[in-house]
């Protein structure tokens, strides 16, 4: 006894949710690798900045941040934070050149009467803050305290100026005097403005880190999106 059978079946209804279904799995793959690859890359950035500088704080490792990607913009961006005003120390970092101006040393120049050079300053042991920061308490005393109350005395010298008292000499700055004390040294005026060579190089890093991680994640994130999805384990069991 033989017996046979024919079936006809349309499967171009079936072909096109398969074709749906891996074009979405395909697209929820790619976010989902983008944004993982994305908090990796700020993550490298900043072991990267801890390797290049010899200290950094919170304010250096959180320069940049990831704005995750879904699945109607299919973009993921690792951008530098906008600074309020000036140019940017970390493009300094990047590209080398001339170190931007700090707001307290323009204050500086144009609040305290100096007859020489002044494009930078640094403070001296006893107006240096956290990373040698100046202490703008001290610039405010300076500002403040033009008259000399309370019997202190504050005044600029020019470089080799102050040649008698010994020492501290090489730049000039401001001093203060208490009494009949020697003149002490609060802040070095400098006739320079500082350049730094290029030592951070963020881009080339970032895509040194996203080629190679992005690859290696897309293919596990897209077969785990084909083996978790309630379609696929509907259709296929």
């Amino acid at each position: 006894m033989q017996v046979s059978f024919n079936i006809d079946a349309d499967t171009r209804a079936m072909q096109r949710k398969l074709n749906n279904f891996a074009q979405s799995q395909v697209k929820w793959a790619t976010v989902l690798t983008i944004n993982e690859t994305g908090l990796f890359m700020l993550n490298q950035n900043k072991k990267h900045m801890k390797r290049t500088f010899s200290k950094t704080n919170a304010y250096t490792l959180n320069a940049f941040y990831f704005q995750r990607a879904n699945k109607q913009t299919m973009t993921g961006i690792l951008r530098r934070k906008d600074k309020q005003t000036g140019k940017h120390y970390l493009e300094v970092q990047q590209k080398g050149g001339l170190r931007p101006r700090k707001a307290v040393e323009t204050k500086m120049e144009r609040n305290i009467p100096y007859k020489g050079i002044l494009r930078s300053v640094t403070p001296t042991t006893r107006t240096g803050g956290k990373e040698n920061n100046i202490k703008m308490s001290w610039v405010n005393k300076v500002l403040e305290s033009k008259s000399g109350k309370g019997g202190t005395r504050y005044f600029t010298a020019e470089p080799h100026s102050l040649t008698k008292f010994g020492g501290g000499n090489k730049t000039g700055g401001v001093y203060r005097v208490t009494g009949k004390n020697k003149p002490e040294k609060l802040f070095h005026f400098h006739d320079k403005s500082f350049s730094y060579k290029p030592k951070f190089d963020f881009y080339g890093n970032a895509q040194r880190n996203f080629k190679a991680h992005y690859r290696m994640r897309f293919g596990a994130n897209l077969k785990k999106a084909m083996a978790t999805s309630k379609y696929a384990l509907a259709t296929f069991g």
